[in-house]
């Protein structure tokens, strides 16, 4: 008997059973005699006509999984968000009773999965196949399309296997199927090409191996990026498509200054950065004291700008001072600073050198600039602990979209990058994984010593810890942002912390 039949034969007898019950509850009829058995009789006589309207309607519901929808809240969701988690269709997370839009997207893979109707609705057959114990894993291949393939040419093209940000598209065609296979076959899987449960965890895996743009990579790639970083004052040698040592130190110098691994490599997480709107450009100001001040102050000596007297690796007033004048004899906005504008033309064979001595004094011009310069910097205040947890409050209930940086739509690092810079902590956009090697600020190495204000990791997720051992964070599963318990879930899957500030309400230094 298939499915239909038996749903009906189902209805027949429940209500068969509630005629029988009706008629038993009547008046009972018994024999007199000893010798006669005492047993009810049902009799048509005594028994009132039937109030089919009366009749309780059987609640589907409460009995078997009915077609459930995006928008409903029901406790068979959470169930079906944890096979769609276990089978690949859904991103891991804590599962809800509530069917939002990233449980609808979970049933339109599922769907395509099994060749039903596209529609994302949770029908009876639908969660019929789903529970099944041979029930399919997830698996996309060429010619296919759907929002789930752009997520997976996203992640490919974060680990450097498609180099143009134009491949993520949500299409499932010869270049995406090429760099899954270079994918598996840098990671020692099958080379087929296809997308299965194996390949997508292996993909989002801490042991994943990027592909890494170095020496061997096509001239056109490195060409690009030394570009790039030209325009953000890090590198002046020749764009000639050549991974040479220069190339590879202004790689390394914007790794420092962008919270990456200085390895003069451009790995998946440097990648992309620089492809990011927010690539912090280079820059020195008054009060730093690093490796590049001197390199800085060595140029300006070379180009009579500054007494060698006064290159001691600190930009102070007179390196400012230096940096001014160079600036106006180059026609340079005049600032004190270096940003990349300024530094390009500095290290080029273009910069103009000053026909005078180093001053020995600070002009008064100078020293405007440089009180400017401190005003400015008054000005950028940073916010406190609280101020963090304040923010991510405000933003409770906005809608989950991958990819979404805000202001009203967030992912979760989206989320958490929206909220560090808004109370003046400027950091660079990075994805969950790329979090986790950054050296920006303290890491947490166990759970419990997580407080207020520190982001938690976990596996392809993260959030921002508030009081009282809750977490705020944007769920894909509740479909917007929420303020939930730090519980056993979060802690069984905990890889790293960072502390954003110390006990004094500082920006932490990390390891960098």
């Amino acid at each position: 008997m298939n499915f239909k039949g038996k749903k009906l034969m189902f209805f027949a007898l429940f209500f068969a059973n509630i005629i029988l019950f009706s008629c038993g509850k009547k008046e009972n009829t018994y024999y007199e005699s000893q010798n006669e058995v005492n047993i009810p009789i049902a009799s048509i006589y005594m028994t009132k006509p039937i109030d089919v309207i009366s009749i309780p309607k059987l609640d589907v519901n409460s009995l078997i999984p009915a077609p459930l929808k995006k928008g409903t809240e029901h406790q068979i969701v959470t169930s079906i968000q944890s096979r769609l988690m276990e089978l690949g269709f859904m991103e891991e997370d804590k599962s809800t009773s509530y069917f939002g839009e990233s449980t609808e997207e979970a049933i339109k893979k599922f769907e395509r999965q099994v060749g039903l109707n596209v529609d994302g609705i949770c029908s009876l057959e639908v969660y019929s196949l789903l529970m099944d114990k041979n029930a399919p894993t997830y698996e996309v291949k060429r010619k296919q399309e759907g929002s789930d393939i752009k997520i997976l040419q996203q992640q490919l093209y974060e680990l450097n296997y498609l180099l143009y940000e134009d491949d993520v598209n949500g299409y499932f065609g010869h270049k995406t199927e090429h760099a899954v296979m270079e994918m598996q076959k840098s990671n020692g899987l099958p080379q087929t090409g296809t997308i299965n449960l194996e390949t997508l965890n292996f993909l989002y895996s801490e042991n994943v191996k990027a592909y890494t743009i170095n020496k061997k990579s096509s001239p056109d790639i490195i060409t690009k990026y030394q570009l790039r970083l030209r325009e953000l004052g890090y590198y002046f040698g020749e764009c000639n498509g050549i991974y040479g040592d220069d190339f590879k130190t202004a790689v390394a110098e914007y790794q420092l200054n962008n919270s990456q691994y200085a390895d003069g490599l451009i790995g998946p997480s440097t990648k992309f950065s620089l492809d990011s709107k927010y690539a912090r450009p280079f820059a020195l100001f008054l009060g730093q004291r690093n490796k590049y001040v001197k390199v800085v102050q060595q140029r300006l000596i070379a180009l009579n700008y500054l007494d060698p007297a006064q290159a001691k690796g600190y930009y102070g007033e007179f390196t400012a001072q230096a940096v001014a004048m160079f600036q106006e004899a180059n026609g340079l906005e005049v600032t004190g600073s270096i940003n990349g504008i300024t530094n390009v033309l500095l290290n080029s064979e273009l910069a103009i050198p000053s026909e005078q001595e180093p001053l020995k004094f600070i002009k008064q011009s100078v020293l405007d600039t440089i009180e400017k310069q401190k005003q400015l910097e008054q000005t950028q205040n940073i916010g406190t602990i609280d101020d963090l947890i304040k923010v991510s409050m405000l933003k409770l209930g906005s809608k989950y979209v991958w990819g979404s940086r805000g202001p009203n739509t967030f992912d979760c690092s989206g989320f958490v990058f929206w909220c560090l810079n808004q109370v003046g902590v400027n950091v660079s956009y990075m994805t969950t994984y790329n979090w986790r090697f950054s050296t920006q600020f303290e890491r947490i190495e166990k759970f419990e010593d997580l407080l207020p204000g520190d982001l938690l990791i976990i596996n392809g997720h993260m959030g921002i810890v508030a009081e009282n051992e809750t977490i705020v964070d944007a769920s894909s599963s509740n479909g917007k942002v929420v303020h939930r318990d730090l519980d056993e879930w979060w802690r069984e899957r905990f890889i790293v912390g960072f502390r954003i500030f110390d006990s004094e309400g500082k920006l932490t230094r990390g390891l960098k």
